[in-house]
């Protein structure tokens, strides 16, 4: 709310680059599309909600599959370290997804997610 004006609000990774500053959503969506302009495959890259027992609260973290059926390695700005998930004990997982799958999943008239579609609209007119 203080940095956009609006509870859970979704920043382009040039707006939270640009304010140097950002909530859980915000780090995973720049990790994300950084990762995808590395060439890092996007189907093994999901959006993940998790509950934190150390914040007790809802929060967003970046998960690494390797194959679908691997564990997932955890990216998250509250720990620098990259760990498998079955290390982070203080994660819950409650749900993930992968935009890109939701924009292929859309095209079929299938449910999309309107934060991600938001998002994706601002990334197009490129707002900061």
């Amino acid at each position: 709310m203080k940095i956009y004006g609006k509870n859970d609000y979704w920043a382009t990774p040039w707006e939270f680059l640009g304010n140097d500053k950002g909530d859980c959503e915000d780090y995973v969506i720049s990790k994300y599309f950084a990762l995808k302009h590395l060439g890092v495959d996007y189907k093994k890259l999901f959006f993940t909600y998790v509950r934190s027992t150390n914040f007790k609260e809802p929060h967003m973290v970046l998960t690494y599959f390797e194959t679908p059926k691997s564990e997932p390695l955890i990216l998250d700005n509250n720990n620098r370290k990259i760990f498998p998930a079955s290390q982070r004990k203080d994660l819950t997982p409650i749900y993930n997804f992968n935009g890109d799958m939701l924009d292929e999943a859309d095209k079929n008239n299938e449910k999309s997610h309107k934060k991600w579609d938001e998002l994706k609209l601002n990334m197009q007119r490129k707002k900061i």
